[in-house]
C-alpha cells in the first residue's frame, strides 16, 4: 500500500512539474514573439550605423550597428554613443577637448566603398544624414598638416 501511494506521489509531482514546465514555456515563447514583432516594427523605423571614436592615444572604440532613427544626424548617433560637448560643432566628445595649444581637432571621416577609403567630412556632424549600415570615424587629429591624414 506505501508503495502504491509513493508512485502515486511521484506521478502527480511529475504531472504537477510537467504542467508547470509547459505554462511556463509557453508563456515565454508568446513574450519572445512580442519582441519579434516589436522588432520588426522598429526596423521600419529605425538603421544602424558604425561609429568609430578615435581618440588620438591609440585608443579606439567602435560602436557597432549602433540603433538610430531614420532620419538622425552624425551629431545625433554620436550622442548616443558618447559623451557630446557642444553643438553643432563638437569641442569634445568623452571629455576629449579641442586644444588650440597642441592644435588638435575633433575630425569626422566616412568610409566610402566606391573608392575603398576615407572621405573627410564634407558638412557639420548636424547635418549629414545618415545612410544605413554607414561607416564613420571621429578622428581626434592635428588640423596643423591639412589635409590630415585619413584614419588608419
Amino acid at each position: 500500500m506505501v508503495k502504491k501511494r509513493t508512485l502515486a506521489f511521484a506521478t502527480l509531482a511529475i504531472l504537477v512539474w510537467a504542467i508547470s514546465v509547459t505554462s511556463l514555456f509557453g508563456y515565454y515563447y508568446l513574450r519572445f514573439q512580442e519582441y519579434v514583432d516589436l522588432a520588426h516594427e522598429y526596423e521600419a523605423v529605425t538603421m544602424r550605423v558604425n561609429i568609430a571614436i578615435d581618440y588620438g592615444n591609440d585608443t579606439k572604440t567602435w560602436h557597432n550597428n549602433t540603433i538610430v532613427p531614420l532620419g538622425a544626424t552624425l551629431l545625433n548617433a554620436t550622442e548616443f554613443v558618447a559623451d557630446v560637448d557642444g553643438a553643432p560643432f563638437v569641442n569634445a566628445i568623452d571629455g576629449v577637448a579641442l586644444s588650440s595649444e597642441e592644435k588638435m581637432s575633433w575630425l569626422w571621416w566616412r568610409w566610402d566603398a566606391a573608392i575603398s577609403g576615407w572621405i573627410l567630412g564634407e558638412v557639420g556632424a548636424d547635418k549629414h544624414l545618415l545612410r544605413p549600415r554607414e561607416i564613420l570615424v571621429w578622428a581626434y587629429q592635428s588640423w596643423e598638416t591639412w589635409p590630415p591624414p585619413p584614419p588608419s
